[in-house]
């Protein structure tokens, strides 16, 4: 039986709570229904996917998003506000609890298609118990730096290339079916949770969920 040696997390929808409603709200107040209708808190599309791939910059993205609502007056930043909306709260219980997986010694990763603009969010997000984002984990992996998306397999083995992680010695936590079961036949261990849950019980009792599978 192998012991889970390393967690890895997705940030939106398993760490940060996501409100879809509200992002796809203030792009209609934007007067950007055509970007609004493309907004899946699970996987993107059209130019958010090039965004989150590293194949466009974010100015890149604004300007197909602008062509595509004929908005040509809305700024980058204000479309940086209308994704930010999307991100909600992290719960300062996580972040303990990623706090006590460290304090036993099991390293702790994320897995996050994202972008940019998203992430200085996020990063803002993850001081609200006094430390930084890199106090929490050993390494972040996100989808534009790495120039894949999940749930492609190529994301995972860069990932695993890099880290030097072990699947079989890894927990994966990850809201999206899809990355999930792309995880699993990589050989991690695997967990999705339901919006907003408090999976904190999984991550007191890696031992016995891992004997349970």
């Amino acid at each position: 039986m192998n012991t889970i040696k390393t967690v890895v997390f997705d940030l939106g929808g398993v760490l940060v709570d996501l409100d879809r409603d509200r992002c796809i709200g203030a792009f209609r107040s934007l007067g950007m229904d055509a970007v609004a209708d493309l907004i899946n808190p699970y996987y993107p599309a059209e130019m958010i996917g090039r965004l989150e791939r590293g194949d466009i910059s974010f100015h890149e993205a604004c300007d197909q998003m602008r062509q595509l609502s004929g908005r040509q007056e809305v700024t980058d930043a204000q479309i940086a506000w209308a994704y930010g909306r999307f991100l909600v709260r992290i719960p300062v219980a996580k972040l303990r609890q990623i706090d006590a997986l460290r304090e036993r010694g099991i390293r702790t990763c994320v897995l996050s298609n994202n972008n940019p603009a998203s992430m200085k969010y996020i990063r803002r997000m993850f001081t609200v118990d006094g430390k930084t984002m890199d106090d929490y984990f050993d390494a972040v992996y996100l989808s534009y730096q790495l120039c894949e998306l999940k749930p492609s397999e190529a994301i995972f083995r860069k990932m695993i290339a890099a880290d030097g992680m072990l699947p079989a010695q890894t927990l994966f936590i990850d809201d999206g079916q899809r990355n999930v079961d792309a995880a699993q036949s990589l050989g991690f261990s695997v967990y999705m949770p339901s919006p907003e849950e408090d999976f904190g019980h999984i991550l007191e009792n890696l031992n016995r969920y891992e004997e349970s599978l």
